[in-house]
């Protein structure tokens, strides 16, 4: 990975790009939008500076082999929509952890879906995972249910595994491995 140039992913209708300059204003819009980020664990950003430190961290954790977060946007625009991505990369043990989000007019469109296959395709082909984790809120029904859909499986639940807006919340630990993986 270090070295490489980062990959760009094509779908029918979606471009999975490396972030830029120009998404800032974007990741800052999404930070604020209560309806996608409720589940998210992130505070809002009250700046274009908070949201360029995002963009530093995706650009960040692939120069420096930790994972690879796209952004992903509609080929005919290039403009963000959300960003998919692994980090927390364990290349000897070959596994990541999965995390993604979508601005909400693009909600229950299959854009979300058809993101993470062309990731995940590239996650277990490319990079050689074997395993990939995705913490999902158990009141998040939206991200549970897609992650179904794609093939995740309930590991268990990580009890009040995170403090968010004055209380602890607990996580379902779900995972995909190589040899289940195919394509919804």
């Amino acid at each position: 990975m270090k070295g490489s140039p980062f990959p760009i992913l094509e779908t029918d209708r979606l471009r999975l790009r490396s972030p830029k300059d120009e998404d800032i204003p974007h990741l800052l819009k999404i930070s604020q939008d209560e309806d996608v980020m409720i589940y998210y664990g992130v505070e809002p950003y009250k700046s274009e500076e908070e949201a360029e430190k995002e963009v530093d961290w995706m650009l960040g954790i692939y120069r420096e082999k930790k994972g690879i977060r796209w952004v992903i946007t509609l080929k005919e625009s290039d403009e963000y929509v959300g960003d998919v991505g692994v980090d927390k990369l364990d290349m000897k043990h070959r596994k990541g952890e999965l995390g993604f989000k979508l601005v909400k007019k693009h909600w229950r469109r299959g854009v979300m879906t058809e993101a993470l296959t062309r990731a995940l395709d590239h996650v277990y082909d490319e990079m050689g995972l074997n395993r990939v984790e995705a913490l999902v809120d158990p009141r998040n029904d939206a991200s549970w249910a897609l992650l179904r859909k794609i093939g995740f499986k309930e590991e268990g639940v990580l009890r009040e595994y995170e403090f968010e807006k004055g209380e602890y919340i607990d996580l379902i630990m779900t995972s995909l491995l190589r040899r289940e993986w195919k394509h919804p």
